[in-house]
């Protein structure tokens, strides 16, 4: 079972942030976390729920939303709101009227595309009868529409039991709400009355005959124990995990011992299609990609020596790529790339700005298109070859072009490195310590950089 440790307490104290950035990336990493968990994230409820609906009392509407979204994540990890109504319910009790109807409308939108008997509402009661008299008009909105949903779940009488500690103001306003309420409420108590007919047969026995609804009354005892399995809950949503939770534990890198070469390969061929046991091959596929394919080498051995002499060489965190670098990578991608790419992406002249995302363009439509399966520029077994064994080079490239101020070459720059990554988890691909040192480190410099335009297009 996966653990997420010392983390917890770190991510706590982050959401909270008043660095917007950092907030946001705290949000979408407890988001990665609960979709990677699944139902054991429920544990890690009690310390994250809360500080993420404080989140919620945010004015702005985009930080409001990364929070929403975040809910939803643990929601759907968790297969439903059950564990977090409790710590819901506190977050419900504070004074902001933006994080209360906040949380409202999305229990509320959360049960209108989810069925929700058997959640415990009961500590929500006293609060969303307080927010029906609130002067904060969202808020009462937002308290009327749960207002069945508490109901259905708490029952008619018990609320109105609750609105007798009420003022007598807010109760001559609150009772109609509730009274009219009632009819909407949903009719979930459906399971309750199983156990009672099944108990009135046990209590009767000797009279079998007066009970004509359940014909086997003689044996009550079975009877009782078949009841209480209800097969619905159980199959409530099931989640699968995101394609890149196996991409989380990193290996250590083997390409700097001389088992680096085998393993290259070895990680490819995954039970994911039958095409990618060809990648093992280390003979270069050229021959066999069509003429319109910008790459056209396929060499896993040339990859390997290139990962070995490059350590530590583009761990570029900060500056203008250097130009003997900009120098090498065309030197290593001009056996393994057409000329036509080669001359857009290392392109000198006044348009090379516009050169650069053509070049970048054309790596996407590449990438992209081994994605979805087509066959556009030749055999799909042989393109993915080709796609894995170069995708250093085009992370090099990508990691020197995040550098350039220009927006538009940075946005083509971010769905490149998408493209690449995607198609590698396709494959079950796993990127080396060496191979993810060509870019990660730049990426994350640069999303960390509040000036640079990088950050912006992110």
């Amino acid at each position: 079972m996966m653990v997420i440790g010392e983390i917890g307490s770190i991510l706590k104290a982050r959401v909270v942030d008043s660095n917007k950035a950092v907030q946001a990336l705290a949000l979408d990493i407890v988001s990665r976390i609960a979709t990677g968990m699944g139902k054991p994230f429920e544990k890690h409820l009690r310390l994250l729920l809360v500080p993420i609906a404080t989140v919620l009392s945010d004015q702005k509407a985009n930080v409001r939303n990364l929070a929403l979204n975040t809910l939803i994540a643990m929601a759907t990890a968790c297969e439903g709101v059950d564990a977090m109504a409790g710590g819901l319910g506190t977050a419900l009790e504070t004074q902001n009227p933006v994080q209360r109807a906040s949380i409202l409308n999305w229990t509320v939108g959360w049960f209108k595309d989810h069925d929700g008997p058997g959640v415990d509402l009961s500590g929500w009661t006293s609060t969303v009868l307080s927010c029906l008299d609130d002067r904060n008009s969202d808020v009462r909105k937002g308290a009327q529409a749960i207002l069945p949903i508490l109901i259905g779940s708490v029952g008619f009488d018990e609320v109105m039991r609750q609105t007798n500690s009420l003022k007598p103001a807010s109760r001559s306003t609150v009772v109609p709400l509730v009274q009219a309420a009632r009819a909407n409420a949903p009719t979930h108590p459906a399971p309750a009355p199983k156990p009672t007919v099944a108990l009135a047969p046990t209590k009767t026995p000797a009279k079998p005959t007066p009970q004509p609804t359940p014909p086997p009354s003689n044996p009550g005892s079975p009877l009782p124990k078949q009841s209480p399995t209800l097969p619905g809950p159980s199959v409530t949503g099931v989640r699968k995990p995101l394609p890149n939770s196996n991409t989380i534990p990193r290996p250590q890198s083997r390409l700097d011992g001389e088992s680096g070469g085998s393993n290259l390969p070895s990680k490819i061929g995954g039970p994911r299609r039958p095409a990618a046991a060809s990648l093992v091959s280390t003979k270069s596929a050229s021959t066999t990609v069509g003429t319109s394919a910008v790459l056209t080498s396929a060499n896993f051995e040339a990859k390997r020596a290139r990962l070995a002499k490059d350590a530590g060489r583009w761990i570029n965190e900060g500056g203008v790529t250097r130009k003997d670098l900009a120098e090498l990578l065309q030197h290593q991608m001009e056996p393994h790339a057409s000329k036509e790419l080669i001359s857009l992406l290392f392109s000198h002249d006044h348009n090379a700005v516009n050169d650069h995302v053509a070049g970048m363009a054309k790596l996407v439509d590449l990438y992209s298109s081994v994605l979805a399966g087509e066959d556009t520029f030749g055999s799909l077994g042989d393109l993915q070859n080709v796609c894995v064994a170069n995708s250093d080079l085009v992370l090099k490239y990508a990691s020197i072009k995040a550098h350039e101020p220009q927006s538009n070459l940075i946005a083509k720059t971010l769905e490149l490195v998408d493209a690449v990554v995607s198609l590698l988890q396709s494959v079950n691909f796993q990127l080396t310590d060496v191979e993810a040192q060509c870019f990660i480190p730049t990426m994350v410099h640069k999303v960390s950089d509040y000036l640079s335009t990088f950050q912006n297009c992110c």
